[in-house]
């Protein structure tokens, strides 16, 4: 049975970031990192193929350096990495990311003598977006349950189910999902393993198996910009933060503050 992870390049969040003219974000190959939420997810997922017997594919969707992230994959252990890189992708929102990234799972399993996908593990979000909801949405696309937001899985005896413990305000969750099912992961789940020499070696001399939307079978108006239900329409950098008050301690500093934050309407006095 096969364990598929889903993984997305992103800026790294310490750089400046920008959109361009046409509200797309600016990518610079040379800032670009793999999603930290996802490493968990990569682990997960590793851990969930070893339960099941089966192996790991690790698929992403971006420009030509995003494969930079199925190559981090298979350098722990990931058996396939899947790129889909098509200039019809750019620009796909939520919706459109869901769509291409659930009919790579189907066409994995048409493929002749192929392995069933038992399990879909991504991490809870994005950090470029935030939007936390591709992971439902392929789940919607399939047709099979999710288990969101969680900081535990683990295969059930006999395989036919993922157990899992989700976190909450007023508790803990703990869940029965039967396979094939899809799950998102928290940052606080696992940590991402070390290569070994071995496994870095043959990630260097794996040939990634790259996905155009007409692979997929996905016309080119359902992904992309042109598939897309939410449109940028401006951005403006963010305003200079106002200069700081500065109040000297000589005795009234206390009710200086007061009458500040009173000012800004940030406390309230009752009656």
């Amino acid at each position: 049975m096969r364990v598929v992870v889903l993984l997305k390049q992103v800026p790294d969040i310490t750089s400046e970031r920008s959109l361009g003219p046409d509200g797309r974000l600016v990518r610079e190959p040379s800032l670009a990192v793999l999603n930290e939420l996802d490493e968990g997810a990569l682990e997960t997922a590793l851990r969930a193929a070893d339960a099941l017997g089966g192996d790991v594919v690790a698929i992403t969707m971006g420009p030509e350096q995003a494969s930079a992230a199925t190559r981090k994959a298979l350098q722990v252990g990931a058996s396939l990495g899947i790129h889909l890189c098509d200039d019809a992708f750019a620009g796909s929102d939520v919706v459109g990311t869901a769509r291409a990234l659930a009919a790579t799972v189907r066409l994995l399993e048409a493929e002749d003598d192929a392995e069933p996908v038992g399990l879909v593990v991504a991490g809870m979000s994005a950090l470029d977006g935030l939007g936390s909801v591709v992971p439902a949405l392929v789940a919607a696309e399939l047709g099979r349950p999710i288990a969101s937001f969680v900081s535990e899985v683990a295969v059930a005896d006999g395989g036919g189910a993922v157990l899992a413990l989700r976190e909450t305000e007023d508790g803990a969750e703990r869940l029965s999902v039967p396979l094939p099912a899809v799950v998102s992961v928290t940052d606080t789940i696992a940590a991402l393993r070390v290569p070994s020499f071995a496994t870095m070696l043959a990630a260097r001399k794996a040939t990634l198996r790259t996905l155009t939307a007409a692979d997929l079978g996905l016309e080119p108006a359902a992904v992309g910009l042109a598939g897309a239900r939410v449109r940028v329409t401006e951005a403006a950098p963010r305003p200079p933060r106002p200069p700081v008050t500065v109040l000297p301690d000589d005795g009234s500093a206390g009710q200086a503050l007061v009458d500040l934050l009173l000012a800004r309407g940030l406390v309230e006095v009752s009656a």
